[in-house]
């Protein structure tokens, strides 16, 4: 696990790396939501939402596997399915993004193409990075 930067979340650190955010949300995040959240006397619609943010978490952590199962796909077609209902129901007025939909259907591509890192490499970052770091004005191509 790589350390996260002291500085998160202010504009001067800037962009944080993929592997910045999934440190941050699956290790730090829960860490903290469940300290102030978890506690027998914290509020209904907190520990929902704790309960919400914790099935994310475990389908990012079924999706980051080196290695997956049939029944670990399983588990996380039920983590996501379980978060999007929570998430639809506890946030009302929050718009179900393409990532989201997206996200649904990542069961079927860890079936078809096996777990992250078979598909999904340090390259692509590094590529993303490039072009998030060029101006390119809305002109893409010119």
């Amino acid at each position: 696990m790589t350390a996260v930067p002291y500085n998160w979340g202010t504009a001067v650190r800037g962009k944080l790396s993929a592997n910045n955010w999934r440190v941050i949300c699956t290790i730090h995040i829960p860490i903290t939501l469940i300290r102030l959240w978890g506690g027998d006397d914290a509020p209904e619609d907190r520990k929902d939402k704790l309960q919400n943010f914790m099935d994310l978490v475990c389908a990012v952590q079924i999706a980051n596997l080196r290695s997956i199962s049939k029944k670990e796909i399983e588990l996380y077609e039920h983590y996501i399915h379980r978060y999007m209902t929570g998430f639809k129901s506890l946030y009302k007025l929050a718009k179900v993004k393409p990532i989201h939909h997206a996200a649904l259907h990542y069961g079927d591509i860890l079936r078809d193409f096996g777990p992250a890192h078979t598909h999904g490499a340090a390259f692509y970052e590094r590529y993303i990075h490039s072009m998030q770091t060029q101006n390119h004005n809305m002109r893409l191509g010119m």
